[in-house]
């Protein structure tokens, strides 16, 4: 059987703010994804691209996700 750090009470806990706030849940996910992508996998072209994307966005931004 597994071991886990973490009690089944709070691992239910924590599956069900998840569920609760799947927006939320979303976006942390695609914000963790995009740093890890930038910092260990991106090559120097991808960095370009993403540059070029944040330098559009930021040329019309007013604040909000598009």
């Amino acid at each position: 059987m597994k071991q886990n750090k973490t009690s089944a009470a709070q691992r239910r806990a924590a599956d069900n703010w998840d569920a609760k706030n799947a927006e939320n849940r979303r976006y942390r996910v695609a914000k963790s994804s995009t740093k890890r992508f930038i910092t260990k996998m991106a090559t120097t072209e991808d960095l370009a691209q993403v540059k070029a994307w944040l330098d559009e966005r930021n040329s019309n931004d007013d604040g909000q996700p598009q």
